[in-house]
């Protein structure tokens, strides 16, 4: 057999394995710190800080957290068994206006299913412990999947997560002094940033 003939057949194996696709790619910790540094973008409000605050450990670790708190322990059951995989956060703050950032990296795609899943229903959890949710829907042009959460407290709130392979991410803007109203459309001007760049490899 000539050295084309096997260099054919070669392909012709790969394709055959794969489905004649190309495989999703997956995203990495490096790729997970990327994201996470993506400062907020949300036209028409007032500048956000220039750099993230810098956060301190906490002092409780995951399972004495969900000894006190039910809804935790709920997330983390559902989680059992999953690789935690890498995440990274970020937080901008000032007077008037907080900005979060949670990057998950997971070890493959149906994990991160299973985690955005889990995650929806922490926060919604959480959300109707402290506050009065007006909206809890999925939303398109996100992501694989992707999902919105409104809250009124003591200011609104927009939360949006969505999954891209096997990376689960969540945007939340609040806004607790002077800003625009409509938070939902700040919250989804940086949601769409951050996904943006993690579409641009």
């Amino acid at each position: 057999m000539t050295r084309s003939a096997i260099a054919l057949v070669f392909t012709v194996v790969v394709a055959g394995c794969n489905g004649g696709s190309e495989q999703e790619m997956l995203f990495t910790a490096a790729d997970a710190n990327r994201f996470a540094n993506v400062r907020p973008v949300t036209p028409g409000w007032p500048p956000w800080p220039e750099r993230p605050e810098e956060q301190s450990p906490s002092d409780s670790s995951p399972e004495e957290l969900a000894a006190k708190d039910p809804i935790y322990a709920a997330y983390r059951e559902r989680l059992d068994g999953i690789p935690e995989g890498s995440e990274e956060g970020k937080r901008w703050q000032d007077g008037d206006k907080l900005g979060n950032l949670t990057v998950q990296v997971f070890d493959t795609p149906t994990d991160a299913e299973l985690g955005f899943a889990a995650f929806n229903d922490l926060s919604r959890g959480w959300a109707e412990q402290y506050g009065y949710v007006t909206k809890a829907e999925e939303v398109d042009g996100l992501g694989d999947e992707a999902w919105v959460l409104l809250v009124s407290s003591n200011g609104r709130g927009a939360t949006y997560h969505w999954r891209r392979a096997n990376l689960v991410i969540e945007a939340h803007v609040d806004c607790h002094g002077v800003c625009p109203a409509d938070v939902d459309a700040a919250a989804r001007a940086w949601a769409d940033a951050i996904d943006e760049e993690a579409r641009s490899g």
